[in-house]
């Protein structure tokens, strides 16, 4: 799901189902200004979720409302719907690399 300016976009197409208890990892890339999701069920074999983002979009700048308040990364769930469901997450790891250029 994506809210810019007040729109909310969902990506039906990224919907990806698994079975319960299946261990997922999940990866967020990060390329100069852009950004992709992707998921594995063996954490070796990833495949892509939804489109692309341009981080330039990502900034006090951009924001039509104000109401940015900066980039975060971190990791949640939940179930909108039923009120029934949880996930458990064993880990979070930021990887940077150091020697990148910055545009």
């Amino acid at each position: 799901m994506q809210v810019e300016n007040g729109e909310k976009k969902e990506f039906p197409e990224a919907r990806n189902y698994v079975e319960d208890g299946q261990d997922i990892w999940m990866r967020l890339e990060i390329n100069g200004r852009n950004i992709q999701f992707k998921w594995s069920v063996d954490g070796e074999s990833y495949k892509t979720i939804g489109p692309r983002f341009d981080t330039s979009k990502f900034s006090d700048e951009y924001s039509e409302f104000g109401e940015f308040t900066g980039s975060f990364v971190g990791i949640t769930c939940g179930d909108r719907m039923m009120h029934q469901h949880t996930a458990d997450f064993d880990f979070f790891d930021y990887q940077a690399d150091e020697k990148a250029d910055v545009e």
